[in-house]
């Protein structure tokens, strides 16, 4: 395990070094973008249920007590 993490993190920082800071940490946001817009439904639900709670949280109440 511990092999394993310090060869992702060489990786990690050599692709940073490559390609630049905001070329890298831009490609990570558009990728998990990505992965969120294209991923299963219960993902979405989940995103969709969060920020539902987020702007009216006296929903937790209401569907804890269902």
């Amino acid at each position: 395990m511990g092999l394993f993490t310090v060869l992702v993190v060489v990786v990690i920082i050599l692709a940073i070094v490559g390609m630049g800071w905001k070329t890298f940490s831009l490609g990570v946001i558009n990728g998990f973008d990505r992965a969120v817009d294209v991923g299963a439904p219960l993902v979405k639900d989940l995103t969709q249920q969060a920020t539902e709670y987020i702007e009216d949280p006296s929903l937790i109440e209401k569907n804890v007590h269902n």
